[in-house]
């Protein structure tokens, strides 16, 4: 038995009609064009969104309220409460608690100077505080939209679910593994997650996802796979592109050096949301799985957070495969499957393509919760779809 599917893209638009075995279904989507580029499953022009620079609430090199060059969380060259030579509480450049940066702290006022008073060489101050427009997120990974303050705190607070693009610029640059999306101007450290596409498609349909992912202060890999790999290939895939991620942040000529924290995730659609899983049980290490209509999933050893998104009109890869492997992740690992109803096979390629964005606002809150940490988001994880249903267990 055959089922056809068509419009593939070549370089160019062309319609060309593909007969495929039904079981394993045909991921190219509806050919789209966006400029002078072809494309398919919802390929749309790349922008940059968001503004301003971020500024994290640390500061330089913290003295407390003593002499030397000290700085709190404010700037310049503020010495105390003093300055310059002085060993009271006048003269100098003193900045107090502002400065050229913005925080909390500053200098801190004190009685002191370099000698004398009360001051000193450890002042209170320090590297992380809860200024900045990044959120609460400082400089060592630390913030305070979580109880443990081990989280990253990227963009404002949310006010509920949203498939539009965050705050942040983005820019791209291109690895071996795929294509890279990342903030510019989002306060590192910064989580990364690799997404790749599905049966017959190589990686650049998922392209929209991005400057998606990217412009909420998340660092997104478009992964390059071959037409016709299977899902655990495609979870190798996601799998080597994160590897390739890591290395760029210590890389001196990546735009990502230093900048990356420990946080990974992988995600895919059919038989790439198939290999998202593969990917899981092979790095226990990852902290999200979301699979859109994923097609041959596991499940039996994911230990990873995972989110299924399907839709029940779905003939090729339906709600009742994700729903096979939802059943068998064993607790207490944290899951969610999301069935948006009346969705074809080819509705996944963009975060505004499937339920009029739901798919890439509940993608985007898993992200955030599960593998930022932001404790801001979990009442809007567990918003209702406006259609459809959405079950979930361990997701506190």
């Amino acid at each position: 038995m055959t089922c056809a599917v068509d419009r593939i893209r070549a370089g160019a638009l062309l319609a060309v009609t593909l007969t495929t075995a039904c079981g394993g279904g045909a991921d190219a989507g509806p050919a789209t064009t966006t400029g002078s580029q072809t494309g398919y499953g919802g390929m749309t022009a790349l922008t940059n969104t968001g503004g301003g620079t971020a500024v994290g609430a640390g500061g330089g090199i913290p003295f407390g309220t003593g002499g030397g060059s000290s700085f709190g969380t404010g700037g310049g060259s503020s010495f105390g409460t003093g300055g310059g030579s002085s060993f009271g509480t006048g003269g100098g450049s003193s900045f107090g608690t502002g400065g050229a940066m913005t925080g909390a702290g500053g200098a801190m006022t004190g009685t002191g100077g370099a000698m004398t008073g009360t001051g000193g060489t450890a002042g209170s101050a320090g590297m992380s505080g809860a200024a900045g427009m990044s959120g609460a997120a400082g400089g060592g990974g630390k913030g305070t939209c979580c109880a443990s303050g081990d989280c990253l705190c990227h963009g404002p607070d949310p006010s509920g679910l949203t498939s539009k693009n965050g705050p942040y610029k983005t820019a791209t640059f291109t690895m071996t593994t795929g294509t890279v999306y990342y903030p510019t101007d989002a306060e590192p450290p910064l989580a990364g997650v690799s997404i790749c596409p599905g049966f017959l498609n190589t990686g650049p349909e998922m392209a929209p996802w991005g400057p998606f992912y990217a412009s909420w202060g998340i660092v997104c890999v478009v992964t390059s796979t071959g037409a016709g790999d299977l899902p655990n290939v495609r979870g190798d895939k996601l799998g080597a592109a994160i590897a390739e991620l890591k290395k760029q942040g210590t890389m001196s000529s990546s735009p990502l050096n230093g900048k990356l924290s420990a946080r990974f995730g992988t995600s895919g659609y059919s038989m790439g949301g198939g290999g998202t899983t593969f990917a899981s049980e092979a790095d226990p290490t990852l902290k999200t799985s979301v699979g859109l209509a994923a097609w041959g999933p596991d499940g039996a050893t994911v230990k990873t957070p995972t989110l299924f998104i399907c839709s029940d009109a779905d003939t090729v890869a339906s709600c009742t495969g994700t729903n096979s492997s939802y059943a068998v992740i064993a607790d207490p690992t944290p899951k969610m499957i999301l069935d948006i109803p009346n969705e074809t096979h080819f509705n996944w390629f963009s975060p505004t393509d499937a339920g009029m964005g739901e798919s890439g606002a509940f993608a985007l809150a898993f992200q955030k919760v599960f593998l930022e940490g932001d404790e801001r988001w979990k009442t809007v994880l567990k918003s209702m779809p406006t259609s459809g249903t959405v079950k979930m267990a361990n997701i506190p």
